[in-house]
């Protein structure tokens, strides 16, 4: 695994170098400060990119009334990578030839990331993931960021959270991406150390599996407790009611992917009871999370997911540094950018405190009762 996203990397970064230089030179004066936005916006797995596009829409539209950065109205441009390393590397060189652009709010899948990162980072583009959490991310260099946490975090929390409520034996079922094995990795190592024993880690391939009889009969047929999937919402609903199918009871406990409408849909009735972690659920109390959820439902007409409030505020944290660097340099942006602390959002304070993820931000147990998320009591 380990081999495979270094050679990404490095590929990325040759393609880098052959396709543009410093980014800094032959900037233009313009009317607009623009932030490239990529995210799947077509394809399998397109409401990521709706939750991507919902919230930055909605922070740019409150910063530009607001008088913009630096005086002048952010202006978004697209990038769609479909969800695809090879498609973003393609918007990352489209982004990187378009010297205007002055920072990158995107991408969303781990693997988008690790692979347009590289090309972002030689060409001096200060980024903001949204949702990429594989730990190598936070290694790509000094400008790329993210403004969740890792994987490193919410697998070893998961793990903790199952020990603690009295799980000893456990089954991982995870998407064959750089995300899922991030999760998978991270829970089987905590779980060990807890004293906790993974019987069976069993991966698939997205977009390809759909009969998942053979896994799952493998756990029929083992003393797993508890089930833990690290997936998308496309499979992880087959997953779930292939299982109770065949009749398998252990709980589901599920990463922060599982947290869209869709995976209620999709799944049905056989998603009652599963649980589903996350950093931001609408019930969240603070004043911010309130606004937040207020202005999203006025605006679209339809309840916040888990990832609009996180576009929304990694474009805050991009206008915020923009602003306080007082230029559309990439080094002077990116030093903005890691000494942001203290900037309150939706899904809480961000505060980067010199590393390239935020510090601090808690995790949400859901469970889903009657086709709907619930904070579990």
């Amino acid at each position: 695994m380990k081999k495979l996203l270094i050679s990404i990397m490095i590929l990325a970064l040759l393609m880098a170098a052959l396709f543009t230089g410093c980014s800094t030179a032959g900037k233009e004066e313009t009317d607009t400060i623009k932030i490239g936005v990529a995210s799947p916006f077509t394809g399998d797995y397109a409401q990521f990119g709706d939750y991507t596009k919902d919230g930055v829409e909605l922070a740019v539209e409150e910063i530009n009334k607001a008088g913009g950065v630096l005086g002048k109205p952010i202006e978004i441009v697209y990038g769609d990578d479909k969800g695809d390393s090879k498609e973003a590397v393609s918007v990352a060189q489209k982004f990187a030839s378009d010297k205007n652009i002055v920072g990158i709010v995107g991408h969303f899948f781990s693997g988008a990331t690790l692979a347009a990162g590289p090309i972002y980072q030689q060409n001096q583009i200060p980024t903001i993931a949204v949702a990429s959490t594989n730990p190598d991310v936070a290694d790509i260099g000094d400008y790329v960021y993210r403004i969740n946490v890792g994987d490193n975090y919410q697998g070893s929390q998961l793990a903790k959270l199952l020990k603690e409520k009295g799980y000893t034996k456990a089954t991982v079922i995870y998407d064959n991406s750089d995300y899922g094995k991030g999760v998978s990795d991270v829970f089987t190592n905590s779980f060990t150390e807890l004293g906790g024993e993974v019987l069976l880690n069993e991966s698939y391939l997205g977009g390809q599996d759909k009969d998942f009889s053979l896994i799952l009969t493998k756990v029929k047929n083992s003393e797993t407790e508890v089930i833990v999937l690290v997936s998308y919402y496309t499979e992880a609903s087959l997953i779930i009611q292939q299982a109770k199918n065949l009749g398998i009871d252990a709980p589901f406990y599920a990463s922060d992917s599982l947290y869209t409408d869709d995976f209620l849909k999709l799944a049905g009735d056989a998603a009652n009871g599963a649980h589903v972690v996350c950093y931001f659920h609408e019930s969240d109390p603070s004043e911010a999370a309130q606004e937040f959820v207020k202005k999203f439902e006025a605006k679209y007409n339809k309840k916040v997911d888990s990832w609009s409030p996180y576009a929304y505020d990694a474009m805050y944290v991009m206008a915020d540094a923009i602003n306080r660097a007082g230029t559309t340099d990439g080094p002077a942006i990116r030093d903005a950018i890691a000494a942001t602390e203290g900037l309150q959002g939706a899904t809480g304070v961000t505060n980067f405190k010199g590393a390239r993820e935020p510090v601090g931000k808690d995790l949400i147990i859901l469970v889903v009762e009657n086709g709907e998320y619930v904070v579990e009591k």
